[in-house]
């Protein structure tokens, strides 16, 4: 778990531009050290991820601390996103907090977003403060942690 004074660098990816906007101004508000980066397709991001990788070899660790990823987008979904970035070599070094963006509250599709290894939570839109801060704060990773407090999901996700 990061400690939130810890948080370096930010990377937002999202191709709705007033939701990566949203997500930018919290995330600074959030987070007023970081460096954010934002990226409007996962594949630019994993573009980003590659070239920082060959310049510096290896990612250091702080230097990526928290990825923030919209579940639907065009061209690359967030699983196929996560599912690339889990076989890149610096992921498996230095693995990256990676939350879910999505305005769905839909059980299924938190309990499929949930089941992926590199998920460290989802966030239902609209992000705030308050949601980012207590995503940041969950003890256990893989425990669901939806605001909404579905307890249906939580039970599965638990088991």
């Amino acid at each position: 778990m990061q400690i939130m004074e810890d948080i370096n660098e930010i990377v937002i990816i999202d191709d709705n531009k007033t939701d990566c906007f949203i997500s930018q101004n919290i995330c600074s508000l959030t987070f007023s050290k970081a460096s954010i980066k934002t990226f409007n397709s996962g594949v630019l991001a994993l573009h980003y991820f590659k070239e920082t990788s060959k310049v510096k070899r290896v990612i250091p660790t702080n230097s990526i601390d928290l990825i923030l990823l919209d579940i639907n987008m065009p061209v690359m979904n967030c699983f196929e996103f996560v599912r690339k970035l889990g076989k890149m070599d610096f992921f498996k070094k230095n693995p990256i907090d990676v939350y879910f963006l999505s305005s769905s509250n839909n059980e299924k599709d938190i309990y499929e977003a949930l089941s992926i290894a590199f998920c460290s939570g989802y966030i239902i839109r609209s992000l705030t403060k308050e949601k980012l801060n207590e995503a940041m704060t969950v003890k256990n990773k893989k425990e669901y942690f939806l605001i909404n407090n579905s307890k249906s999901i939580k039970t599965h996700i638990r088991n």
